[in-house]
Formats: structure tokens, C-alpha cells, sequence
């Protein structure tokens, strides 16, 4: 399981939950990249796997 994390310049925030065999690409283009104000990518268990910094 992954989880995407965006937090928006507005302090809004949208977390999704993704299955290990769908990509998370769709999810994080859905969003304009001018308006994120940070992106957090999580492959679950976490202590076998580091958080991915995306924006």
C-alpha cells in the first residue's frame, strides 16, 4: 500500500490511498504543481521503506 500526501499553499490537504499494484502518477497529476506547497509519497510498512519527497 502507498500513500500520497499533497498539502496545498492554502493549508488544504488531500491524502490518497493507493494500492501496491496501481501507479500513483495519475493521482498527483491531477493537481497543478504551482499550487502544492509540499508532496509526500509513503510505501507502506515504513520502517522498511523511506518517505519520497516530491514537491
Amino acid at each position: 500500500m502507498k500513500k500520497l500526501k499533497i498539502v496545498f499553499k492554502d493549508k488544504s490537504q488531500i491524502t490518497y490511498t493507493i494500492k501496491d499494484y496501481g501507479p500513483w502518477e495519475p493521482y498527483f497529476e491531477r493537481h497543478l504543481k504551482s499550487d502544492m506547497e509540499s508532496a509526500i509519497l509513503q510505501q507502506y510498512p515504513i520502517k522498511n521503506n523511506e518517505t519520497v519527497v516530491l514537491v
